[in-house]
């Protein structure tokens, strides 16, 4: 189990006040003034929310998800390695690789193309892209970048999408 820690100091000084609301000691100790967080999304608890003990701030679950520290562990899949949610860079929609075949992928809600692995919406892939398609995806796409993929966490998608 992990133990939580506080989005604004990093301690594990923490203490669960209901349901998705936590307290920081640490935090509260220095500012003189409780100071609440969510567990979830791991943002300051919303202030006029204080009798509920669920989060109300914005995309609270999506942040959470690409927060989570679950990674994909077939060692068969082409996603291998990488978190097991990914938000869609066009319309933010959760999605999780079915572990067959290539890394790219087309988003079912908004028809967006992207590698599950790199997050770009034209990936050469793992490694051994043939010749001839690369050189035709070159002439097509002057700016094509031909790094070779690798897997990158969310903190990309959160900011992208001020999360």
């Amino acid at each position: 189990m992990n133990v939580p820690k506080c989005p604004s100091c990093h301690q594990s000084d923490v203490g669960n006040v209901d349901g998705q609301c936590a307290v920081c000691r640490s935090c509260s100790k220095s500012k003189r003034s409780v100071f609440q967080f969510c567990l979830a999304c791991q943002r300051e608890w919303p202030r006029n929310t204080l009798t509920t003990n669920s989060c109300t701030l914005p995309n609270c679950a999506l942040r959470a998800a690409l927060l989570s520290n679950t990674e994909i562990t077939d060692p068969h899949s082409s996603a291998r390695g990488c978190p097991y949610f990914r938000a869609c860079p066009g319309c933010k929609a959760l999605l999780t690789h079915n572990g067959k075949g290539c890394p790219n992928i087309v988003c079912p809600h908004c028809s967006t193309p992207f590698c599950f692995r790199c997050l770009r919406q034209w990936c050469p892939g793992l490694r051994n892209i043939e010749p001839l398609l690369l050189t035709h995806r070159l002439s097509l796409f002057p700016d094509y970048d031909i790094t070779p993929c690798r897997v990158v966490d969310n903190k990309q998608s959160l900011t992208v999408f001020g999360l």
